[in-house]
């Protein structure tokens, strides 16, 4: 029970990473907020929370206003009395070559990966201030941010790697006050979001990963659950990539190019 009565925010929290780093935190004691766009499967997997013999809240709303994030805050501590842990999962990704990225496509694919991430974490973090408590902010980046991994647009690439760096930048400006931000970079992971049904998409985004596989969301977990802790309390600042060895080999390289 290394989460016992922590209490966790979890954007995009009802699927995918979101929902697989949720129900892990469960089953280490922690209560949730799901926090997600739909409203249906927030329901659905605050059921299955509390069939697991948690508790869990909803809030719904779309991350990238900005209106909402103090309501997000202030629902879950009228709800369990505080809060701890934030995750920035919620992001969305849009497969485009460079010269179909439009202004409109290129701001919305900041607001939803980046900026949402930030206010909402200087929200949290002023809450927390405001208490004298301290706290975890767990940011969910990409590889992306990191490396050359085709077909995904090239401004999902440049949010997620400035991700990465407000991680670092927010790491040294919270220490003092006791609270840790890190990132967690997932590789290809089959997610609601990133599933395809065209097999040679599939083949092309397993063919550079030594382990042999597309991700699962359950990995993103440990990382996830290692950084929410107490005991984690000295490491901030880090981004640790979950993508079964791919960036050791350099997903793609000196292959043909998957078309968009």
């Amino acid at each position: 029970m290394r989460l016992k009565d922590k209490v966790a925010i979890i954007t995009g929290g009802s699927s995918g990473i979101g929902k697989a780093i949720a129900f892990g935190y469960v089953k280490e004691g922690a209560k949730i907020t799901v926090a997600a766009l739909r409203e249906e499967p927030c329901i659905e997997t605050v059921e299955e929370i509390e069939e697991m013999g948690g508790e869990a809240i909803y809030y719904t709303l779309d991350v990238s206003d900005l209106n909402k994030h103090r309501e997000l805050i202030d629902k879950t501590i009228e709800a369990f009395g505080k809060v701890d842990i934030l995750v920035n999962n919620a992001g969305n990704a849009r497969r485009e070559n460079l010269f179909d990225v439009t202004p409109e496509n290129w701001d919305k694919m900041m607001d939803i990966n980046l900026k949402s991430a930030f206010f909402l974490s200087q929200s949290f973090a002023n809450k927390l201030i405001e208490q004298d408590r301290p706290g975890r902010i767990i940011n969910i980046g990409s590889v992306a941010g990191a490396m050359d991994m085709h077909p995904i647009s090239i401004a999902y690439h440049a949010a997620k790697g400035a991700l990465i760096n407000v991680t670092r930048v927010m790491a040294v400006d919270l220490a003092h006050y006791g609270i840790t931000v890190n990132c967690i970079g997932p590789g290809s992971t089959i997610t609601p979001m990133s599933a395809s049904k065209d097999p040679e998409y599939d083949e092309f985004m397993t063919r550079g990963i030594p382990e042999g596989r597309r991700g699962k969301p359950e990995d993103m977990v440990p990382p996830a659950m290692m950084f929410a802790t107490d005991e984690a309390g000295y490491i901030t600042g880090q981004t640790i990539f979950v993508e079964g060895g791919a960036m050791s080999t350099y997903l793609g390289k000196d292959e043909p190019d998957y078309k968009v």
